[in-house]
Order: structure tokens, then C-alpha cells, then sequence
């Protein structure tokens, strides 16, 4: 068994078994803009608003919500409460962490407070076996949230919060339960329950293309800057761009309603391959949460409730083959995540993204060259080759999570997800 790596990460006691040496040292502060710096009182309260929300977007459930029916992309609640207590426990306070040859890694401590290993690692236990194990009441649950909590707010005062090193496994646990409480979204949203409190998807800012010239930009974290960083975004390499038309915000409702009226579903030419094995297989002639009304128009199902379908707001819950069908309906094509990634940090002000929907990419999700896996071994690395790249972020996604470099990423084939697109201008 050895000790588990990470690019400039040395094991030392104290800090979860990991520290990073390099030159990234540096001032973090409560007033640092970029939520990927966070350390100290500032990084506490963003943990506790975390948990706050993981909360409320789950306590309100009844009883017969709580514990829904097995399907695709969706947990029981229960399960998945534990979880995020668990991986926070066992980043923060369980080091040294080492990893065994089959790449599983473990922890020198016990579990204290959020639950055995067995159960709540989701690397150990699949999906599907979540409503087998015997799970905590919501009582048990509040006991083993809070007590987590209140050890890993104790652990973080303890340490610089000027230290990058130090914050690492804090700003992760943070990060990670950031991306659950807007899994808990969608999967109320996939199950047509109830939206949480406050949660609206907002009309798109509409703008004309922009035109970005040939030149290069970087993309990825670049190296030496200050702050969290996941392992599927290094390294920053310099890419030569040609010159693009790209859209000024993800495609709307009403766009994309032109493609279906026209029949865009029933046309094999915009279903090539896989898309078109996927589209026979499933039937439709529209996304999954449109239906016609009585008088020939749409709604959309939004969480429990159909609502007429408003053309001015981004198109969501498609998957990367309706985003790619609608694209070759309208002579487009979708950006590549690179395109994205640039577009976004060379037209700030122009090139709307990040509070109304994941915007897929012609991408499938890739190492960059030189990738080593993080800490979190199973973050990035087991999702290679089978998934797709989304960029940006959606009206459910925490605001620490938007950064123009984030890679999120899913099957092809999810609709379930708070996902749409924009396109890119075809060449010649």
C-alpha cells in the first residue's frame, strides 16, 4: 500500500495526511472574490450555508418522498445526506489518507460521526444498492450532520486560512456538497416533486452573436494561481483558436420549439449514430418534459407542475444528441469545451452563462495531457471516455461553483440534468 499522490502534494500530519509544496502560497482572505480562495471564517460560513441548503432542499419532504422508487440518477435522500456528512469526515478528519493497489483509498482513522465506509463511499457501493443497506432516520441524520459539522468547523480554525495547502480537503468538502444540493434539485425535479424554495429558471439575455478572432488563449488552471483546484483541470496549456461566431447565450425554448414543430425529431439526418439508436429507442418527437396542449401549443413540466412553455427562457432538459440534432436542423454546431472556456474569459459581459443551464459541448470528457488523479481518486478519472463535457452552470448550481475552467460532466443520454446548449457558427 502506498501513500496516495497529487501533483505537489506531500503527506504530513495535521492537515488530513496531505500538504502541498510549491509556489502557490500566498494571501487568502474573506474579501478574495474567487470562491476557489475561501480559507478561515469565510470559508466556515460558506460550509454552514452549505449545509443549510443540503437542508432545505431535502427536509421538506413528506415521508413517502423521502424514500423514492430506484431509477437512473437517483438516491435516497437518506443515503445521500450520509454521504456528504461522510466525505467530509473522512477528507478533513480522517488522514493520513493512502491508497491500495487496486486504487481504492483509505483512511488511518475511524469514522466518528458520519457513518461506516461500507455504506456511504459511493466508490464501494453502487447505486443501485442504496435502498438494500439499512440507512438513518432523520433523526439519526441531524445528529450525524451536526456533530460533522461542528468537528470540521473546529479542525478548519485550527489551520492558516491563508494556506492553499491547509484549505485543500475544506474547500473540497465544500465544493462536493455544493454539486449535491443541486443533485437534489434535479432528482426532485426527475421525480416531479416540489421545487425548493426559491429555485426559478430565468428567461435567457439574448444578444447578437459574438465573433471572436483567431488568436490564443489559455485554458485550465493556470499554473501559480492561488486557490482550489480540481484534478481534471490541470494543467493550463496555451490553445490556437480560429476564428468562431458563437452564441451570445445558450439557445431558447423558442428556438428550439421551431426544430420539433418542423418535425426535426422524425429527420435521420440529424440522428447520425448513436443519436439515432438512442432516438429510436426512446420514440420521441419531442424533449421528455414537453407535452402539446389542446389548443396545439406546449408546456414543459416544471418539477410537479406543467406550466405553458415560455419561448424566451433556455431550452433545458435536453440531452447532448437533442442539442446536437437541433444543431445541424439549424447549420450550427455545438462549441467545443475549449471554445467555451475562451469565449467565456474573453468576452466577460457579452457572453452570458453560469444562472440558467449547463451548456453541453462537442466534447466527451478527456484527461488533459500530463492528468494525475487528485486525492479524490474517483472524482475525475473513472468517467473518462464514456461521458460528455458541460460547461457554465445552471440557475441550481451554488455560485462558488461558477468558474470559467469548471468541467462538469454526464452520459450523453441525461435529460435529467439542468442542461441546454448554445451554438457555434459552421465554417465555410
Amino acid at each position: 500500500m502506498q501513500i496516495l499522490g497529487f501533483p505537489g502534494f506531500r503527506g504530513v500530519p495535521g492537515l488530513g495526511g496531505w500538504t502541498m509544496a510549491g509556489s502557490w502560497h500566498g494571501p487568502v482572505g474573506a474579501v478574495l472574490a474567487d470562491a476557489r480562495g475561501l480559507g478561515g471564517a469565510a470559508l466556515a460560513t460558506a460550509l454552514r450555508e452549505a449545509r443549510d441548503r443540503s437542508l432545505a432542499f431535502t427536509l421538506d419532504l413528506d415521508d413517502a418522498q423521502w424514500r423514492p422508487p430506484p431509477g437512473p440518477g437517483v438516491n435516497p435522500f437518506a443515503w445521500e445526506l450520509a454521504h456528504i456528512a461522510w466525505f467530509a469526515e473522512f477528507w478533513t478528519l480522517r488522514g493520513p489518507h493512502r491508497v491500495d493497489a487496486q486504487g481504492r483509498v483509505h483512511a488511518a482513522q475511524s469514522a466518528r460521526h458520519a457513518g461506516p465506509d461500507e455504506i456511504l463511499d459511493s466508490s464501494r457501493l453502487a447505486q443501485t444498492q442504496r435502498w438494500s443497506v439499512a440507512l438513518p432516520t432523520r433523526a439519526e441524520l441531524a445528529g450525524r450532520l451536526g456533530a460533522q459539522l461542528e468537528a470540521g468547523l473546529e479542525s478548519l480554525a485550527r489551520l492558516d486560512p491563508a494556506d492553499d495547502d491547509a484549505m485543500y480537503f475544506h474547500r473540497l468538502a465544500l465544493f462536493h456538497e455544493d454539486m449535491h444540493a443541486e443533485a437534489f434539485a434535479w432528482m426532485r425535479a426527475a421525480l416531479g416533486l416540489p421545487a425548493p424554495a426559491g429555485l426559478a429558471l430565468p428567461c435567457g439575455a439574448r444578444g447578437e452573436p459574438l465573433r471572436l478572432p483567431a488568436g490564443e488563449a489559455g485554458i485550465g488552471w493556470a499554473a501559480g494561481r492561488p486557490g482550489f483546484a480540481f484534478d481534471n483541470e490541470r494543467d493550463a496549456r496555451v490553445l490556437r483558436f480560429a476564428s468562431i461566431e458563437i452564441d451570445a447565450a445558450p439557445v431558447t425554448a423558442g428556438q428550439f420549439c421551431s426544430f420539433v414543430e418542423l418535425g426535426g425529431y422524425d429527420e435521420p439526418a440529424f440522428w447520425p449514430g448513436e443519436a439515432g439508436a438512442w432516438r429510436a429507442k426512446a420514440g420521441r418527437s419531442q424533449p421528455s418534459r414537453w407535452r402539446r396542449t389542446t389548443d396545439g401549443g406546449w408546456q414543459t413540466r416544471w418539477f410537479d407542475r406543467w406550466q405553458p412553455l415560455d419561448p424566451r427562457q433556455p431550452v433545458i432538459h435536453v440531452n447532448a444528441w437533442e442539442a446536437e440534432a437541433w444543431c445541424r436542423w439549424a447549420q450550427r454546431r455545438l462549441p467545443t469545451a475549449a471554445e467555451w472556456e475562451r469565449a467565456a474569459g474573453q468576452a466577460p459581459g457579452r457572453f452570458s452563462w453560469g444562472r440558467s443551464v449547463w451548456e453541453w459541448t462537442a466534447d466527451g470528457f478527456h484527461p488533459y495531457p500530463g492528468f494525475l488523479p487528485g486525492p479524490y481518486r474517483d472524482y475525475s478519472a473513472p468517467w473518462f471516455g464514456d461521458h460528455r463535457e458541460l460547461r457554465g452552470g445552471a440557475f441550481a448550481t451554488p455560485e462558488r461553483l461558477h468558474e470559467a475552467c469548471y468541467r462538469n460532466f454526464f452520459e450523453p443520454h441525461r435529460d435529467d440534468v439542468f442542461a441546454g446548449f448554445r451554438s457555434v457558427a459552421c465554417q465555410g
